[in-house]
């Protein structure tokens, strides 16, 4: 019986080290950089102001294209899976006022397989945009401050969801889903590259 449990234990440990190293072999890049495509946005309740959305694909400003730019930069911090992350989104927002947002966020792989990941992130993210009250029509809730010319909110949670389709050893097609709850859900496409 005892000559059984150390060969069991022999091949055990022998098939935990071979995929840690060949995960070794392979070349391990500690950081990214992202830009991204900002366009889409859909609301997820009837917007009181459709008419002051310029850009609207629907009457009751439920989907808008946004145009605009995200880039970021993350640092791995745990081997490939686990990083750190800032990002500064520029668009012009719903209205087609000028809008950004800054973000610093971990983040971790929810899903590998082959050439496809799925990365989830969240972390305080600072939203802001020129102040719709100047806008016709428009009527201020309070959800947003009031600074001057801008109008801004801090989130606590700020978060997205991330899929990409490895091109080549560095270089990923990235597709991003932020979910801004409870108002909207945004989308971005562009390129991570690793170094």
């Amino acid at each position: 019986m005892c000559k059984y449990w150390k060969i069991w234990l022999m091949v055990s440990a022998l098939c935990w080290f071979k995929p840690v190293a060949e995960a070794q072999e392979t070349a391990m890049f500690k950081n990214t950089f992202t830009l991204k495509f900002f366009g889409f946005s859909m609301h997820l309740k009837e917007s009181p102001y459709p008419e002051i959305f310029p850009n609207r694909l629907d009457q009751k400003g439920y989907a808008t294209f946004n145009y605009g730019a995200i880039a970021g930069y993350e640092r791995f911090v745990v081997r490939d899976a686990i990083s750190v992350r800032v990002e500064q989104g520029l668009y012009a927002d719903c209205a087609g006022q000028l809008a950004g947002f800054t973000h610093l966020g971990w983040r971790g792989i929810i899903f590998r397989s082959n050439r496809h990941s799925v990365n989830g992130g969240f972390g305080p993210t600072l939203v802001y945009r020129q102040d719709w009250n100047r806008l016709e029509g428009y009527q201020d809730d309070g959800y947003f401050k009031r600074s001057g010319t801008w109008q801004h909110k801090f989130y606590w949670y700020g978060g997205e969801f991330e899929y990409n389709y490895e091109l080549n050893n560095n270089t990923d097609i990235s597709v991003n889903l932020v979910p801004g709850l409870p108002e909207l859900i945004s989308l971005g496409f562009g390129i991570r590259k690793h170094f």
